[in-house]
């Protein structure tokens, strides 16, 4: 349990250093990094709570709800590219 905290910990260490560096590179292009920064920003601090329970319950339903936008997504992609001209 111990060694899976410590993992956990790393790994929102990993999420804020992700922030970080997004937010450098919104001083140069803010109209396209900054959605990925906000991002970042969420998934850092949901990374840091999950060890509480709460927390590990709204990410899985994080999860499944951004595989069947994914899943729609790649669906709308192969219409849009293989559509009769």
């Amino acid at each position: 349990m111990m060694k899976e905290r410590d993992t956990l910990f790393l790994i929102a260490l990993v999420g804020f250093g992700a922030v970080i560096m997004s937010g450098l590179a919104v001083l140069k292009q803010w109209i396209i990094i900054l959605p990925l920064a906000l991002a970042m920003a969420f998934l850092a601090v949901l990374l840091f709570y999950q060890n509480r329970k709460k927390a590990i319950h709204i990410s899985e339903s994080l999860e499944k709800w951004a595989f069947i936008a994914a899943l729609i997504l790649f669906i709308v992609s192969f219409i849009l590219l293989y559509r009769p001209a």
